[in-house]
């Protein structure tokens, strides 16, 4: 599965979806979810779930999702210099 462009395999992608329940961004968690079950390419995630995982990910983030926490921050530092929220 893809996120933020990132390719993530599916015991990431529950992790990430632990995470997220823990962190109190249930539809997130429950996006990821369905994708999975679906084994969709690309889980329709919105600008908020992105922003969500980066603040759920944090300064703790696990080894096996390091790289899409780079992303979501590149993505996030982008839209920001672009003027965007």
């Amino acid at each position: 599965m893809r996120i933020a462009g990132v390719r993530v395999n599916p015991p990431a992608v529950r992790l990430l979806a632990q995470i997220m329940d823990d962190a109190g961004y249930p539809a997130t968690a429950a996006t990821l979810r369905q994708g999975i079950e679906l084994k969709a390419l690309e889980p329709a995630l919105t600008l908020e779930d992105h922003e969500a995982m980066l603040l759920a990910l944090g300064d703790h983030c696990p080894t096996s999702l390091t790289r899409l926490r780079r992303e979501l921050l590149e993505d996030d530092m982008e839209r920001r210099l672009a003027g965007g929220t």
